[in-house]
């Protein structure tokens, strides 16, 4: 069988014969010769490296002197014994922490940093935890999921949606937030433990608390639902705080009024939250997709502004053979790794088989760890706190058998100051600034937040321009 090999210097390829099964012999027979010269020269050497971590897992070293770049795959077998799932910095909203921390804590096999972040430290996306959906996406995007039976992968925008069902009534009240900012008078949001400090229940509202009764569980094609009971409800001015419940909510002189008012205490009612993909139970977020079905999205790793240039990058992907895909690319680095473009960066995945490809944050956030040990060379001298980390679980996934939701009461003791981190993350052209501002060039609608991270990068840009003129 005849593939091209991959250059990541982006030369026209040979044609040469590989080996099937392996995954990432990019290397073989790329190398120009430099100009004769009277005396021999030793010339720097490529390298690939693959061993096993795991059952089912490899971990892949690439060493391309044409960049230079640095390259590290782990490649998963989602049918052998181990379980991908999702963290929170520090298990609440907000803040962050370092993916080599969250790693440690969730006793994670591998791990990668996940989500861009928001000024306050939480993600950007929609999030879900072992059946806990904590929180509903800040703007619209892309997330990575895999089915509770890990044989399943999902990567694309999620149809996210979450309910209320009162089963006296027969009746499903849509929920337009969790953990997301209040409601609006027309809508209902619902407030659990993962919002911390960030997300509680509004003032001068309508509102129910509501006490867990069994764990979040998939339920149907579609979903995940927990039961509840009514514990008290609340409509004036002063706030009903959760006390190991979640509280749900509407504005006092909302439309959605009678919605909460009808509920008693003592009620039955279910939760339940989807993405539009059966039998998921974690999700995380990122942005672009670059391979969809197979295909490059050159609309979406093309584009005018610094995201789009050289740097570290991390990115998950699919592939048909039931593999998911963590790769990370070193960058800024000048000797030892440059860091690719999104475009390149998409031609790798394609290379190493990827139908479905999602980039996640990058840039100085971009951090590999295998058991323990952190594998990449982070770009700013050291490891970057950031919003969430994709980790991988040698065996079950404990966090699923408790289905809580909001299962957080308290930050970890690993938590990172915010403000010093998120001048790097806004400043960053492969992290939040930079794809805010990458964003706002293609005339895609923002929130608030993100407006503004994409005007403080370009002025944050435009000051080291005017620093390092002459």
């Amino acid at each position: 069988m005849g593939y091209r090999t991959y250059h990541p210097s982006g030369r026209k390829p040979s044609t040469i014969v590989w080996v099937v099964g392996l995954l990432v012999m990019l290397l073989a027979g790329t190398l120009v010769a430099g100009p004769p010269t009277l005396a021999k020269k030793k010339k720097p050497k490529s390298w690939t490296r693959t061993h096993r971590v795991a059952p089912g897992v490899k971990y892949t070293q690439i060493k391309d002197v044409r960049g230079p770049y640095r390259i590290h795959i782990v490649s998963i077998k989602l049918s052998k014994a181990s379980t991908l799932d999702t963290v929170l910095a520090n298990d609440t909203l907000p803040g962050l922490e370092r993916t080599s921390d969250m790693a440690h804590r969730s006793h994670a096999l591998v791990a990668i940093n996940g989500d861009y972040a928001q000024s306050s430290g939480r993600p950007t996306h929609t999030l879900a935890v072992d059946g806990d959906l904590s929180q509903t996406p800040l703007m619209w995007g892309r997330n990575f999921s895999v089915d509770r039976s890990e044989s399943q992968a999902y990567i694309g925008h999620p149809q996210t949606r979450a309910w209320m069902y009162e089963p006296d009534n027969d009746l499903e009240l849509g929920i337009e937030r969790v953990n997301a900012g209040a409601p609006s008078a027309n809508e209902l949001a619902l407030f659990t433990s993962a919002g911390g400090g960030e997300e509680i229940p509004p003032e001068n509202a309508c509102s129910a608390r509501l006490m867990q009764v069994t764990a979040a569980t998939p339920r149907g094609n579609h979903g995940v639902e927990a039961d509840f009971e009514v514990d008290q409800v609340l409509c004036g001015p002063k706030r009903l705080w959760l006390k190991g419940g979640v509280v749900v909510s509407t504005p006092r002189e909302g439309k959605r009024v009678t919605e909460i008012t009808s509920l008693l205490p003592g009620n039955a009612v279910s939760l339940g939250w989807t993405l539009g993909w059966r039998g998921v139970l974690d999700t995380i977020g990122g942005n672009p997709t670059m391979i969809e079905n197979g295909q490059i999205i050159d609309a979406n790793v093309s584009g005018a502004g610094s995201f789009f240039v050289r740097h570290p990058r991390t990115g998950v992907g699919s592939t048909a053979d039931g593999r998911v895909l963590f790769v990370t690319v070193d960058g800024r680095q000048p000797g030892y790794s440059i860091g690719m473009t999104l475009e390149r960066f998409a031609r790798l995945f394609k290379v190493l088989g990827a139908r479905w490809a999602l980039n996640l944050d990058g840039g100085g956030s971009t951090t590999m760890v295998i058991k323990g040990k952190i594998k990449n060379r982070p770009s700013g001298g050291g490891e970057r706190a950031v919003s969430s980390a994709l980790v991988l679980l040698r065996g079950q996934d404990p966090g699923e058998s408790s289905g809580s939701f909001g299962a957080a009461t308290a930050s970890s003791s690993s938590a990172v100051p915010t403000s010093l981190a998120w001048q790097q993350i806004v400043a960053d052209g492969a992290s939040t600034g930079g794809l805010a501002d990458a964003l706002v060039r293609k005339g895609v609608p923002l929130p608030p937040s993100m407006r503004k991270a994409a005007a403080t990068f370009r002025s944050l840009r435009a000051r080291s321009h005017q620093h390092t003129s002459p």
